[in-house]
């Protein structure tokens, strides 16, 4: 891919939309012949990355009949030729540090260009009123979307940081069963991590968010998302149809009426034995009620684990598993546990700064 040529086509965008009419967010979409040299970049980077990992890795592994007679007659190969198995080591080593090498140049490309589409986005939106419309992430249109968007590279970390986080939540749906060939509904994609991780798994997602910036980002990246309100959108999906909804913190931004109504609704579009996945941040953690969670400014008010496992149930679902999730680092932690009264002050600073609820129809 030649950087320099998106850069330019990228700046050229910022341009045309600066001096000319404004214009919806799908007019910043990719082209097609874009899209695809950026999927080519993609590719390439995890075939290399996968061939970096297989240098070397002979003789093979496997405890079969087949792989120990393999593995004996490479040893017996590698003694006769003994004077040569220092070439062949130094070889391995240059191919395994020119492909590491040419993956972090890769590397190094796709984030700049994920940096260079984040800025045209937030331009762009910045320059449109914001949406009027409630929805899942941003409810009374107040906050600009391009802000909203921005404070979540901020507050949440990288999207590979919250992709490794939220891997814990795709093993345990997997686990419990979630409906085969189901859609799937991921309520505040935001930057499409999840989406990201089941579309990895060949998982039928797709997502919903109030956030034009987030449902551009998302599309970007060839994931399924549209901008709308989560009730709306329900309202008008097919009763019985989803397999699977996920809202990851989300419903700390809505208002109490709002998440009552939303709550019944995936309930009604959930297919029987359908899954929904709520996580939030934890107000038992007491840095987190009384400072972390106010940093952002979206956010309505802190859910104790005890309403919300209440709203779960009272919209008919059964609540199946409850996790406490995020733990701040050790080094964070307070010395000298072994104390009671430390080990319980400890607890109220520092456990776990988020909760996930999982329940079933």
């Amino acid at each position: 891919m030649n950087i320099s040529k998106v850069v330019g086509e990228i700046h050229a965008r910022v341009e045309r939309d600066s001096l000319g009419p404004r214009k919806s967010a799908t007019g910043l979409r990719a082209s097609p012949e874009f899209q695809n040299e950026l999927a080519l970049l993609h590719g390439a980077y995890g075939r290399l990355y996968q061939m970096r990992g297989l240098v070397g890795q002979m003789p093979p592994s496997p405890n079969t009949f087949r792989a120990r007679l393999g593995a004996s007659v490479i040893r017996a190969v590698q003694r006769v030729l003994f004077w040569y198995t220092p070439q062949i080591h130094r070889v391995q080593r240059e191919v395994t540090d020119t492909i590491g090498s040419l993956c972090k140049l890769i590397e190094i490309q796709t984030e700049t260009i994920d940096a260079l589409a984040k800025e045209v986005r937030a331009l762009h939106c910045s320059q449109q009123p914001a949406a009027p419309a409630v929805g899942a992430v941003s409810v009374d249109g107040a906050i600009p979307p391009a802000f909203e968007f921005a404070l979540q590279d901020r507050l949440r970390g990288s999207e590979r940081d919250t992709s490794a986080k939220l891997d814990w939540w795709l093993r345990t749906i997997l686990e419990h069963g979630a409906n085969s060939g189901a859609a799937w509904l991921d309520v505040g994609c935001g930057r499409g991590e999840w989406l990201a991780l089941a579309a990895g798994r060949r998982c039928p997602a797709s997502g919903i968010d109030a956030n034009p910036v987030a449902v551009d980002h998302c599309r970007s990246r060839g994931l399924r998302a549209e901008a709308g309100d989560a009730v709306e959108f329900l309202r008008a999906a097919p009763e019985e149809t989803l397999g699977v909804v996920t809202m990851f913190h989300v419903v700390e931004h809505l208002p109490a009426e709002y998440l009552l109504t939303l709550l019944p609704l995936v309930f009604r579009k959930l297919r029987p034995g359908g899954l929904i996945a709520i996580e939030t941040p934890n107000p038992g953690n007491l840095l987190m009620g009384s400072h972390y969670f106010w940093n952002d400014p979206t956010h309505r008010r802190p859910l104790p684990e005890a309403l919300l496992t209440f709203m779960l149930e009272f919209a008919g679902f059964a609540v199946i598993r409850r996790a406490s999730l995020n733990p701040f680092p050790p080094e964070d932690r307070l010395p000298w546990t072994e104390i009671d009264v430390v080990r319980q002050v400890d607890r109220l600073l520092y456990d776990s700064r988020d909760y996930g609820v999982l329940g079933r129809k």
